[in-house]
């Protein structure tokens, strides 16, 4: 829920804004409950983003505080800056501490009470560290750090006592009242009537809380001004001898109340229900969660929700509770005894969402999967916690098979979510239960140690890859499961990646076909993917042929996205018989797509590729930009064996072409390059070297292609494209990503400048 307009804190803002400009480093914005605080810092962000070289808002409000709270909190910051560190050994605040150097950063900490001394942690050892950050919280108590600067934010300004209509017009929270009823459609009220006495009654009541005034502008729509004043006490909390008497604390609460008090007993309780999720929900989750099997127990009931203000819907479909609305839920969720109810039935929602991408991923769907679990984050942390806090068998082991089945839709990757995950699995594995015995070993926790195995092995982290493969092995003996597919799978990876022993490659060509034949179709072609690296790099030339064509024409076949531009990546590998140069083709697609994992190994193999047809400069320019897109993405390809004996044949190479000192030279000018600029380096023509983009034809376009390139070319979002051809963003991202990769272009200004610059075509249908 957020306020139309930010009435009375233009004074404020300004002043916010040239102290944060000027350096402060540490600014806490305390005050009550609804008083406004995070609308202000996120008006504060927008104002004075454009100072600074990153800026984020990081929202606290569903971390848990029985979790390893600190992590959570760096882990949090890590993904609203957009960094990406693929090296789960680092603990988050080290990886900020690397990120944050040499650059302004404003960070922005919603809602930090709850999690007090984890946040002062996190804040205390950045501030030390990173001399151009400055941190903006919104707490209702102060962090008490050394450079922490207080600023109580007050409540908007209320009528006085006998003012006239003129002089109650002038106040603040009258203003807003008057501007929120009219936006829900309350008709103007005139003054002098007894109406307008309410209205500024009810204004006076607020004690000036703008949470509390868009809750009595919800009410003033159903009750009207007059009945809404009487629902509360009849005004009795004023005073006539103050302005603001009452606590704010009670103020909020008593709204609340009467919010409540205005809910049917239906509304009541949805509205309890519904405080179980955590970072949002939509209408199927809230169904399946809060419904006894009918629609309507939710529909209806929730549609009453958002007009009286307790839900707000985003343009996505989405729904969200306020923090207090939420606390105010679970209080009376408890009061129900509906609390471990409602929390298993939470638990049990993300186990089915997550089991049902793990299995559907592998499809056109798989954009919207990868994004639907991003976004489900809060949720499965949430439910994750509740199994943790739980501590039975039965809850370790839907733990278990929550995270793991995360793991197996690779978003992990994706989204650089390894450190989260991991950490997740590892707190699901450290429980001991209510007797102190260790889970019992089951499929579940065999299928954990595989997950955990392949995710280290994947970012290069050898020792730990190690060790949960011997542990792997420990469960799958326990259960008489040596041979089963997840075991041949990590086992497979482990001895081709890890020891560049071809002996893995049989291995994983038998966990391929088993998959299959069990109809686990994704984790095939992970399988298949693997067995087309490992023997791509390495050989036999026999097998790398079969493999990369197996690969490609299972991602084909499946119309699965991510999946063809890995099954790409592996055509161009040397050990093949006939490699072929389909970067062109892939690294668009995954810009397209914001895959940065994807593309810092794309632009690592056309490093490879250009070393060996004969282009020395380019190629180490390539690899010296792939260093600074490691840093940047936090991949690291040092640690796989294959890769690192890749790169050191093309250093060879370049060397022997051109000599150190113009290796070194071009490497260094290499790192220099930002991520655009490699990009655009590593899309040009193989053939010659420094030659400008290839000339393209809109002919090699489809109709809808063409369609969407000339609606980028007008300066158009994939979102407001999507909206114009009444398609899904991920199906206009799927097209960008095409065109990219049909036209050899890395961006929209480039496909703007192509389209804008094209004679004697047709104009798109």
């Amino acid at each position: 829920m957020g306020l139309t307009s930010l009435v009375g804190r233009d004074e404020l803002l300004d002043a916010l804004a040239a102290s944060v400009r000027a350096g402060a480093r540490l600014t806490s914005l305390s005050g009550a409950g609804g008083v406004g605080k995070t609308r202000l810092a996120l008006a504060l962000l927008n104002k004075v983003a454009g100072d600074f070289d990153l800026a984020a808002v990081v929202h606290l409000a569903d971390l848990d505080p029985s979790e390893d709270a600190v992590t959570a909190v760096g882990q949090s910051i890590v993904a609203a800056l957009g960094v990406t560190d693929h090296q789960s050994q680092r603990r988050p605040v080290e990886i900020l501490l690397e990120r944050l150097q040499g650059q302004r950063v404003l960070l922005v900490l919603d809602n930090a009470e709850h999690i007090l001394d984890p946040v002062a942690d996190v804040v205390i050892a950045l501030l030390t560290e990173a001399p151009g950050l400055s941190v903006v919280a919104t707490t209702r108590h102060r962090l008490d750090l050394p450079p922490e600067r207080v600023i109580a934010v007050p409540p908007v300004t209320i009528p006085e006592v006998g003012a006239t209509p003129e002089e109650a017009r002038g106040s603040q929270a009258l203003s807003l009242l008057l501007e929120r009823a009219g936006d829900a459609g309350f008709p103007a009220v005139v003054e002098g009537t007894p109406a307008w006495e309410a209205v500024v009654e009810l204004a006076r009541w607020s004690g000036g809380l703008p949470l509390v005034i868009e809750l009595i502008a919800a009410q003033m729509g159903v009750l009207g001004p007059e009945k809404t004043l009487q629902r509360l006490d009849g005004g009795r909390l004023l005073t006539t001898t103050a302005r603001r008497a009452q606590p704010h604390h009670r103020t909020l609460t008593k709204a609340l109340d009467i919010s409540w008090a205005l809910c049917t007993p239906a509304q009541r309780l949805l509205w309890a229900r519904l405080a179980v999720f955590s970072g949002g929900f939509d209408l199927e989750a809230a169904e399946e969660v809060c419904g006894r099997g009918d629609s309507a127990d939710v529909l209806s009931p929730l549609g009453e929700l958002v007009r009286h203000s307790v839900v707000v819907v985003t343009g996505d479909g989405r729904y969200h509770q306020l923090q207090p609305l939420r606390e105010y839920g679970l209080r009376h969720l408890d009061a129900f005894g509906e609390t471990d109810e409602l929390r298993a039935r939470h638990c049990d929602w993300v186990r089915r969402l997550v089991a049902t991408a793990a299995a559907e991923w592998f499809g056109p769907d798989e954009l919207e999967w990868l994004a639907r679990l991003h976004r489900e984050v809060p949720n499965i942390r949430s439910a994750v916690g509740w199994c943790v806090a739980t501590r039975t068998a039965a809850a370790v082991e839907t733990g278990l098979a929550i995270v793991s089945d995360v793991m197996r839709t690779r978003v992990q990757f994706f989204a650089a979510l390894q450190s989260t995950t991991c950490g997740w699995m590892y707190d699901l594995l450290a429980i001991r239960l209510e007797n102190d015995a260790r889970p019992a070993p089951t499929p579940s926790l065999l299928a954990a140690q595989a997950a955990l195995g392949f995710t280290f092995i994947a970012i290069g982290d050898t020792e730990r890859g190690t060790r949960h493969l011997a542990l792997c092995r420990e469960v799958a003996a326990q259960l008489g499961a040596e041979s089963a597919p997840p075991v041949l799978f990590l086992e497979g990876c482990h001895r081709t990646l890890n020891l560049d022993d071809p002996s893995g490659l049989s291995l994983l060509r038998e966990a391929r076909d088993a998959f299959r034949a069990a109809g686990a179709l994704a984790d095939g072609q992970m399988a298949s993917l693997m067995l087309a690296v490992g023997a791509g790099l390495s050989g036999p030339t026999d097998v790398a042929d079969e493999a990369a064509a197996d690969c490609l024409a299972d991602a084909e076949r499946h119309g699965a996205p991510w999946a063809r531009t890995w099954a790409l990546w592996v055509q161009g590998l040397p050990a093949l018989t006939a490699p072929r140069y389909v970067l062109h083709e892939c690294l668009p697609a995954q810009i397209a797509m914001g895959d940065r994992w994807g593309t810092t190994w794309t632009v690592q193999a056309g490093a490879w590729w250009r070393a060996r047809v004969g282009q020395p400069e380019d190629a180490a320019r390539l690899l010296g930009g792939c260093v600074g897109m490691q840093e940047r993405h936090g991949v690291g390809l040092g640690g796989l064996p294959l890769f690192r004996r890749q790169r050191e044949q093309a250093e060879r190479r370049i060397v022997a072409a051109i000599g150190e000192a113009a290796f070194r030279s071009a490497f260094i000018d290499g790192t220099e390059l930002t991520t655009e600029e490699v990009y655009e380096l590593a899309l040009r023509p193989v053939g010659v070297p420094g030659a400008p983009l290839p000339a393209a034809n809109a002919a090699e376009l489809t109709t809808a292609e063409r369609r969407v390139a000339a609606l980028v070319s007008g300066g158009l979002s994939n979102g407001q494209i999507a909206e114009e051809l009444h398609v899904s963003k991920r199906t206009v991202e799927t097209h960008v990503g095409r065109i990219f990769g049909k036209l050899h272009l890395a961006n929209r200004a480039q496909l703007a400048a192509w389209y804008l610059g094209r004679s004697g075509d047709e104009p798109p249908a």
